[in-house]
């Protein structure tokens, strides 16, 4: 009952998960096979790659062998997703640190690996970036001399030393 690859007539969560199959050859699942194609093609998170895997059908099972397949690789890592999101966002104008934090945040990424890529990506130099284009779109300087105005950028994520930089200038 071999067709070519003997593994085309294998079926079942536990067998595919570890890749078994009936003629004794090793075979990648097909969990981790999708899972490596969608790796190769755009950086993936942890939780966005389980969640299409779910979407294709397969079983929790399946899918927790495939994400830590990769990230006992190397291929998975939140942190350098999170890093790669947040500088392609700062090169495109992002708004706020606080928004690029909740957005990340609500795609299922740990609250502490986006902070820690925040601080990776977001230095003094950026920051200040982000703030004078984050004020121009909201309009804070002219509120300068307004304490709402510094409030409510501390509140957007900027610290209040590049507050201070700005409202000085």
């Amino acid at each position: 009952m071999s067709s070519g690859n003997g593994c085309a007539a294998m079926r079942g969560g536990e067998q595919r998960m570890k890749g078994i199959c009936t003629d004794g050859q090793a075979a990648t699942p097909p969990a981790l096979r999708d899972a490596l194609r969608l790796v190769a093609r755009a950086e993936q998170f942890t939780s966005g790659l389980s969640l299409k895997l779910q979407k294709k059908g397969y079983s929790r099972v399946e899918i927790r062998f495939a994400v830590d397949t990769l990230v006992n690789a190397g291929m998975l890592d939140d942190t350098r997703y999170a890093r790669l999101w947040i500088s392609s966002r700062v090169k495109r104008g992002a708004d706020s640190p606080r928004r690029l934090l909740a957005t990340l945040c609500g795609k299922g990424i740990d609250r502490r690996t986006v902070a820690t890529a925040l601080k990776e990506v977001v230095n003094a130099d950026v920051e200040i970036a982000l703030l004078r284009r984050f004020a121009e779109k909201k309009r804070a300087r002219a509120q300068a001399n307004d304490g709402f105005a510094r409030e409510a950028l501390y509140f957007e994520g900027f610290s209040a030393e590049v507050l201070d930089c700005f409202f000085d200038e």
